[in-house]
Protein backbone atom coordinates (compact mmCIF):
# COMPACT_ATOMS: atom_id res chain seq x y z
CA UNK A 1 0.00 0.00 0.00
CA UNK A 2 1.15 3.49 -0.80
CA UNK A 3 1.40 5.88 2.06
CA UNK A 4 0.34 9.51 1.97
CA UNK A 5 3.90 10.59 2.60
CA UNK A 6 4.95 9.43 -0.86
CA UNK A 7 5.55 12.08 -3.49
CA UNK A 8 2.17 13.02 -4.84
CA UNK A 9 1.47 13.67 -8.48
CA UNK A 10 0.53 17.30 -9.08
CA UNK A 11 -2.81 17.89 -10.72
CA UNK A 12 -1.94 20.42 -13.43
CA UNK A 13 -5.50 20.72 -14.66
CA UNK A 14 -6.70 22.05 -11.31
CA UNK A 15 -3.84 24.51 -10.86
CA UNK A 16 -3.52 28.00 -12.13
CA UNK A 17 -2.57 28.68 -15.71
CA UNK A 18 1.02 29.75 -16.18
CA UNK A 19 1.48 33.49 -15.99
CA UNK A 20 2.04 35.22 -19.31
CA UNK A 21 5.53 36.54 -19.74
CA UNK A 22 5.52 40.08 -21.03
CA UNK A 23 8.86 40.66 -22.64
CA UNK A 24 9.13 43.66 -24.89
CA UNK A 25 11.22 42.82 -27.94
CA UNK A 26 13.72 45.29 -29.24
CA UNK A 27 14.84 45.37 -32.85
CA UNK A 28 18.01 46.70 -34.36
CA UNK A 29 17.88 49.93 -36.37
CA UNK A 30 19.00 47.97 -39.45
CA UNK A 31 16.11 45.55 -39.11
CA UNK A 32 13.60 48.37 -38.62
CA UNK A 33 14.92 50.24 -41.67
CA UNK A 34 14.71 47.08 -43.76
CA UNK A 35 11.17 46.42 -42.53
CA UNK A 36 10.07 49.97 -43.34
CA UNK A 37 11.57 49.71 -46.84
CA UNK A 38 9.79 46.42 -47.42
CA UNK A 39 6.46 47.83 -46.27
CA UNK A 40 6.88 50.85 -48.57
CA UNK A 41 7.48 48.47 -51.49
CA UNK A 42 4.51 46.28 -50.60
CA UNK A 43 2.18 49.27 -50.34
CA UNK A 44 3.45 50.75 -53.62
CA UNK A 45 2.91 47.46 -55.46
CA UNK A 46 -0.55 47.12 -53.92
CA UNK A 47 -1.41 50.64 -55.07
CA UNK A 48 -0.30 49.80 -58.61
CA UNK A 49 -2.51 46.70 -58.66
CA UNK A 50 -5.50 48.68 -57.41
CA UNK A 51 -4.95 51.39 -60.05
CA UNK A 52 -4.76 48.73 -62.80
CA UNK A 53 -8.01 47.19 -61.55
CA UNK A 54 -9.74 50.57 -61.50
CA UNK A 55 -8.53 51.31 -65.04
CA UNK A 56 -9.81 47.92 -66.21
CA UNK A 57 -13.25 48.45 -64.64
CA UNK A 58 -13.45 51.92 -66.21
CA UNK A 59 -12.43 50.50 -69.62
CA UNK A 60 -15.14 47.83 -69.34
CA UNK A 61 -17.69 50.56 -68.60
CA UNK A 62 -18.56 49.50 -65.07
CA UNK A 63 -17.39 52.76 -63.45
CA UNK A 64 -16.80 56.32 -64.59
CA UNK A 65 -13.79 58.50 -63.69
CA UNK A 66 -15.49 59.73 -60.51
CA UNK A 67 -16.06 56.17 -59.26
CA UNK A 68 -19.80 56.05 -59.95
CA UNK A 69 -21.08 52.63 -60.95
CA UNK A 70 -22.57 52.73 -64.45
CA UNK A 71 -23.75 49.17 -65.00
CA UNK A 72 -26.31 48.23 -62.39
CA UNK A 73 -28.23 45.50 -64.19
CA UNK A 74 -27.56 41.89 -63.35
CA UNK A 75 -26.50 39.31 -65.92
CA UNK A 76 -29.35 37.16 -67.29
CA UNK A 77 -28.46 34.14 -65.15
CA UNK A 78 -28.58 36.27 -61.99
CA UNK A 79 -31.96 37.88 -62.65
CA UNK A 80 -34.77 36.94 -60.22
CA UNK A 81 -36.58 33.86 -61.48
CA UNK A 82 -33.82 32.92 -63.94
CA UNK A 83 -33.40 29.25 -64.69
CA UNK A 84 -29.92 28.58 -63.30
CA UNK A 85 -27.91 25.44 -63.22
CA UNK A 86 -24.61 25.37 -61.37
CA UNK A 87 -23.65 21.88 -62.46
CA UNK A 88 -24.11 20.37 -59.00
Amino acid sequence: MASESAVSKSDESAGEAPKAVSAKKTYSPEYLAEHRALMVRVLEEGGKRIRRSVERLEALGFYDKEGNRLKKELPADMQPGADRHFGG
